[in-house]
């Protein structure tokens, strides 16, 4: 056996787990691994501190303590309930209810019409053909910003423009 495989033996060693051949493996291991021998004593050192340790803890006694706790709980229903002052519940009150009012002043005022007219497109409108009641009319055809509207206009070709 390696060093990897007496580990674990020597933790359960420590347990009492072993079984009697586990037990003559790991001390065969042992006697002849200087590290391994180590080990199990910092094991052993370890175990005993924590043994130390556990026994100078003073437990309380249970009963009593649950009858002191019991008391208490008992002394605190008898009393009669604190009011709680009202001005805190005020104060808060009146600025959660600003910050909502300018929470919906900046964000939740009325609603943008559907934006027409989007200078982010290259065509606006688009007529495929225009017909004026003269052949030789004169026409002309724009879209009106503010509406988003197709406009023609036509002009008579007989009429007479000063000029």
């Amino acid at each position: 056996m390696n060093c990897r495989d007496i580990e674990p033996l020597l933790l359960a060693e420590r347990d009492g787990l072993l079984t009697s051949g586990q037990q003559s493996a790991l001390e065969r291991h042992v006697a002849a691994c200087a590290a391994c021998q180590q080990m199990r004593s910092r094991l052993a050192g370890a175990l005993a501190a924590f043994q130390t340790d556990a026994a100078n803890v003073a437990v309380p006694d249970a009963d009593k303590e649950w009858r002191i706790l019991r008391a208490q709980m008992q002394a605190g229903a008898s009393r009669p309930a604190k009011k709680r002052p009202l001005a805190p519940v005020i104060w808060f009150g009146s600025s959660l209810a600003a910050a909502a009012a300018l929470a919906f002043a900046f964000l939740g005022g009325p609603p943008k019409p559907p934006e027409l007219f989007s200078p982010d497109h290259d065509v606006i409108a688009e007529a495929e053909f225009v017909e004026a009641g003269d052949i030789n009319a004169s026409t002309m055809v724009y879209v009106d910003k503010e509406s988003g509207w197709l406009v023609v206009w036509a002009m008579d070709g007989d009429a007479k423009t000063s000029g």
